[in-house]
């Protein structure tokens, strides 16, 4: 008893894409485990920190895909300098018996560079996240790392910490499930997953993070807001997402099914407890597809929501849309949604990225929305193994037939391991095996022969504009996609008259239903 009582230091570390402001559900939930038995935390955030890479959020406003916001003027910060530095000084001072890093793999070579900077310190650790379950030979090859978790982690990470506490030697610690183990001599130990866990049985804490990250844009507002799981796992196959892997890890392990929903009694419960510790203006439900549970139990859902009205944000698919499920949304005072369209050409989007539904039962959704007047944003997704300008034109030619929606997401595919697509492109060629993503509105990691990287990067910055300005503006349009000083003056010009015209208030604030096109041309002179 002695024993657990002793003072034992965890430092929970979130490499993240700078800017990148939904709180992770997974240090939420490592902290709530650890707390309630006792462990001393603390935590390092990468979000607020500049790398050199351009900051995902504000490249979504440049390619106009967001609303123009400041996160000094706006969120009340500025991103804070020398990542690496403060990381130093915060194991310096908190001086942990343990780290604990959780990591995207966009995040992950940041999580291997601040391994790499207190590696002299030796300090016992375990590295856990999605790429880690899709890619653990791969994760665990990097010198840095000793041991790692794949699969989930919550009872992973407070067996770890309990054993270590209770005097076992990090370096003997070699059958925990769920983890892999590099010994001094090299070789790994690889011990076997573990069964799933109960989602209802642990509640996220959020209470480490900062109180500004808290607020992010939305809808043309700043919110206060919390993430939301009611969910986890997705019952999709998307050949370009890595959730599917999932399903594949438990069903070949362990016989069992990823896909699970929390009670409606225990989000009611998580919600009350946000209310009281948090007072969030917005819900973020991280779902893959929130439309995708069962009809009656977003009835019964939708009717003990009202105890809280809280707007929320969700995503979901076009197929899962009805007219009852609008009017149970609307009833739930849903602030907004994201539709995922992806690509414009039927047999494409059946064959290559197993979304199946045709575009014809897509416009029926979104008229649905339409009528709801619940806002929505649509995302599309350019740059598949094998495809063409030409398609991607058919995808820009669909989104021009949709309406009611507040704006227009567009993605880079991202061959993230896992997905059944990365597999592909390396067998194609059109990839490197040893490739590793940094985000979905990063340059294409595809070298393929009908579309250069060039052109998927022309094409996402103008996709807003090919869908929202006339036709006849197109050949301007085409000279804005170029990276050249011309390219990006008439893009500057471009981009001026969009966020005008459509970005001009919040989610709320339509545009002037008759736009003069031929007035607006002028500007382009």
């Amino acid at each position: 008893m002695e024993e657990n009582n002793k003072k034992f230091k965890i430092l929970l570390v979130y490499p993240n894409i700078p800017g990148m402001l939904v709180l992770p559900g997974a240090i939420g939930l490592f902290t709530s485990i650890l707390k309630n038995e006792g462990f001393e935390l603390d935590l390092f955030d990468a979000t607020l920190y500049e790398e050199n890479a351009p900051i995902s959020p504000l490249k979504r406003v440049e390619y106009l895909q967001a609303r123009k916001f400041s996160y000094a003027k706006d969120l009340g910060f500025e991103m804070r300098k020398d990542l690496i530095g403060s990381f130093v000084k915060k194991v310096e001072s908190f001086k942990p018996d343990l780290l604990l890093v959780s990591a995207l793999e966009d995040a992950f070579l940041q999580g291997i560079r601040l391994l790499n900077a207190i590696k002299e310190k030796n300090i016992p650790h375990i590295v856990g996240g999605v790429f880690i379950t899709a890619a653990p030979e791969k994760a665990i090859s990097y010198p840095q790392i000793k041991m790692i978790g794949w699969g989930e982690g919550e009872k992973t990470a407070l067996e770890l910490a309990q054993r270590m506490r209770n005097g076992e030697r990090y370096e003997d610690i070699q059958n925990v499930l769920n983890t892999w183990v590099k010994k001094e001599d090299g070789a790994i130990i690889k011990n076997p997953i573990a069964s799933l866990v109960d989602i209802n049985e642990f509640m996220p804490d959020f209470s480490l993070f900062e109180k500004v990250r808290f607020y992010r844009p939305m809808g043309g507002k700043i919110l206060k807001t919390v993430p939301l799981e009611t969910a986890r796992g997705c019952p999709y196959q998307c050949t370009f997402c890595d959730s599917p892997m999932w399903s594949k890890v438990y069903r070949d392990s362990k016989g069992e099914i990823f896909l699970r929903r929390k009670s409606i009694g225990r989000l009611m419960e998580e919600i009350r407890y946000f209310v009281r510790e948090y007072s969030p203006e917005l819900l973020y439900i991280i779902d893959d597809t929130f439309l995708a549970r069962p009809m009656e139990e977003l009835k019964e859902f939708a009717e003990k929501y009202q105890e809280f009205n809280i707007p929320f944000w969700m995503n979901t698919r076009p197929e899962t849309i009805t007219e009852e499920k609008a009017d149970l949304l609307k009833k739930m005072n849903c602030y907004r949604m994201s539709i995922g369209v992806e690509c414009g050409n039927e047999e494409f989007r059946k064959n290559k990225l197993k979304r199946f539904g045709s575009n014809e039962e897509i416009l029926r959704s979104m008229e649905i929305l339409k009528k709801s007047r619940i806002p929505f944003s649509i995302n599309n997704m350019i740059g598949f193994p094998d495809e063409t300008r030409e398609l991607i034109f058919e995808t820009i030619d669909f989104n021009r037939q949709l309406s009611g929606y507040d704006s227009l997401t567009v993605s880079i595919f991202t061959p993230y391991h896992g997905s059944k697509l990365r597999e592909e492109a390396i067998q194609k060629g059109y990839l490197d095996p040893e490739a590793m993503t940094t985000h979905t509105t990063a340059s294409s990691l595809l070298n393929m022969p009908q579309l250069s990287r060039e052109a998927i990067d022309g094409l996402m910055k103008t996709f807003a504009m090919y869908v929202g300005f006339p036709k006849k503006w197109w050949p301007h349009i085409e000279k804005a996609e170029k990276s050249t000083p011309e390219g990006q003056k008439i893009f500057t010009k471009l981009k001026e008259i969009y966020q005008k015209v459509y970005f001009s208030g919040d989610q709320f604030q339509k545009a002037a239903s008759v736009i003069n096109w031929d007035e607006l041309e002028k500007q382009l002179a």
